[in-house]
């Protein structure tokens, strides 16, 4: 990657949605998950342009009125890059759009209030069979906002957590680690609980080490996607280490129309 780095590159995780993101509706914020930005300066081929990897919402249901030029299939979205942000120019048309801006408030809130308990290490037992979480997350939406059914009201509960945990654990310990629990098979004769605690808090990715293939050839997962002659191939992302979703998220530039195309495949 030295290459890469002497052409003044930055990787920002986690980017902040204003810096990502052209407001045209207000609901894109709760549609869209911005995972990390490729920021290039003063680069020979793509000059002083950013690029950003993003997290769509999704429940695997699919219907007619989803698709549209933006989104012709559920395997690719594209966007509009206006100023280094992006714009989704197809109709906002998502599950549950209207609910979702009071279940993303409402898990805010919850996860701020609570974010001691979610920063503090815990194992896999405590967090998921004992305080069941994630079945007190769909409970919590389900009962609070009416119309989202129980098993996408868990997805959706997960999904802004899980996102909004990792990013508060990136800022403490500068790693992207999307994991909620240590394990505790490693805990011992010859390992202790309180180190296994502190590798779990430092272990996952560094900013460097979450761009897969950077500036290379894509590693698909599945079957080759049919790319356009023009587009030029960025980088790709694994979506689980963010948040939970199991993508990896392919990411193409269209220098001619000054688009991105997203390609996922899903392990």
């Amino acid at each position: 990657m030295k290459d890469i780095e002497e052409e003044k590159l930055l990787i920002i995780p986690f980017p902040d949605f204003n810096d990502v993101f052209n407001i045209d509706n207000g609901k894109e914020k709760f549609i869209f998950l911005p995972l990390t930005t490729i920021k290039f300066q003063e680069h020979t081929e793509f000059q002083n342009r950013s690029f950003h990897f993003i997290s769509i919402w999704d429940t695997g249901t699919y219907e007619e009125t989803y698709f549209n030029e933006y989104r012709k299939e559920i395997r690719c979205i594209k966007f509009k890059i206006e100023n280094n942000k992006y714009s989704y120019l197809g109709e906002l048309n998502f599950p549950f759009i209207n609910l979702l801006p009071r279940a993303y408030d409402i898990i805010e809130y919850h996860f701020q209030e609570n974010i001691e308990y979610y920063l503090e290490p815990k194992s896999y037992r405590l967090f998921s069979i004992e305080n069941k979480i994630f079945s007190k997350g769909q409970e919590l939406i389900f009962g609070s906002v009416e119309g989202f059914d129980k098993p996408d009201a868990a997805y959706y509960f997960e999904r802004i957590v899980q996102y909004l945990y990792t990013k508060k654990k990136y800022e403490l310990f500068d790693k992207v680690n999307s994991n909620f629990v240590y394990s505790e098979i490693f805990i011992g004769a010859t390992t202790t609980k309180e180190e296994v605690i502190s590798e779990f808090n430092y272990e996952g990715k560094s900013k460097k080490e979450i761009i897969n293939n950077l500036l290379k050839m894509p590693n698909w997962l599945q079957k080759p996607e049919k790319i356009f002659e023009n587009l030029t191939f960025i980088g790709s992302v694994s979506e689980g280490g963010f948040t939970n979703g199991s993508a990896e998220i392919y990411l193409f530039w269209d220098k001619e129309n000054n688009e991105v195309y997203q390609f996922f495949q899903w392990t």
